[in-house]
């Protein structure tokens, strides 16, 4: 487990009690060594804090719960040496996509990568079996989660004081995922799923007001169309991430464990 956040938390007890007789939780890691010992010692058995490289040569699967800007080297480092990889940070992937695929085609592991805090995946995975037309993420969040973002402190975009809606940002994945590196990883998702990320839609609007974080998918392609709507509660013991995403990480957890594998 790389990175003793929120995620990384939940995922490390998760080994040990929901998923005890099927995996071992070896190894754990943050450049936060305060944070690392506070995991570590809030479980049994205790697992050895490492360094990231340490951990990916001794373990089988490695998670990565850390940040965007470490996610691709992670990944990379892992898939590598034949280590199958889950990777939360998911625009951190972006700029690496035909390396990582090459890794683990060459090496015979895999890459997991969860739904995170959108619906519609599955959805979307059936009909990239046909032809996709276009995918296009609609995000909407309150603008506290926004003014500290890379882009909006450039641009100078004042969110303090907004009475009406007000859309903050136009562009395609690639480019939101730079712009935004801590609130839009679903668009990453979305575009590694299906058409890329230069070619996958992004527009973000500060709302007033707004309790939630609203992702809106709308997908058209050969099959018909479908629109798909997700209303974001945030963790109680960490705002900045949305509930829907942490469970989605422990569905993939499970889905990798598991014998029966249910949906697209």
């Amino acid at each position: 487990m790389i990175g003793c956040g929120t995620i990384g938390k939940t995922l490390a007890q998760a080994c040990q009690k929901r998923f005890s007789k099927q995996v071992t939780l070896r190894a754990i890691a943050d450049t936060d060594s305060t944070r690392a010992r506070r995991l570590q010692k809030s479980l049994n058995p205790e697992p050895r804090i490492l360094s990231p490289e340490a951990l990916i040569r001794q373990c089988d699967l490695i998670v990565e719960a850390a940040s965007q800007s470490a996610a691709g080297e992670i990944a990379m480092k892992a898939l590598a040496l034949g280590k199958d990889v889950l990777v939360m940070s998911v625009g951190g992937l972006l700029g690496h996509e035909r390396r990582i695929l090459d890794l683990a085609r060459a090496h015979r592991c895999c890459l997991y990568v969860p739904s995170g805090g959108i619906v519609g995946i599955d959805g979307l995975k059936a009909a990239k079996a046909g032809r996709i037309r276009r995918v296009s993420l609609t995000t909407r969040k309150p603008p506290a989660g926004l003014e500290h973002a890379p882009y909006v402190v450039k641009k100078g975009i004042s969110l303090r004081g907004l009475k009406v809606e007000k859309i903050v940002f136009e562009g395609n994945a690639a480019e939101a995922v730079k712009a935004f590196p801590k609130n839009i990883n679903v668009s990453a998702t979305l575009s590694l799923a299906a058409l890329g990320a230069k070619k996958t839609d992004v527009k973000i609007i500060a709302v007033p007001g707004a309790k939630k974080n609203v992702h809106e998918v709308t997908v058209e392609g050969e099959f018909g169309s479908f629109y798909a709507r997700t209303e974001n509660v945030p963790s109680a013991e960490n705002p900045k991430t949305s509930l829907l995403a942490i469970l989605s990480a422990l569905a993939t957890l499970e889905r990798i464990l598991s014998n029966v594998k249910i949906g697209t």
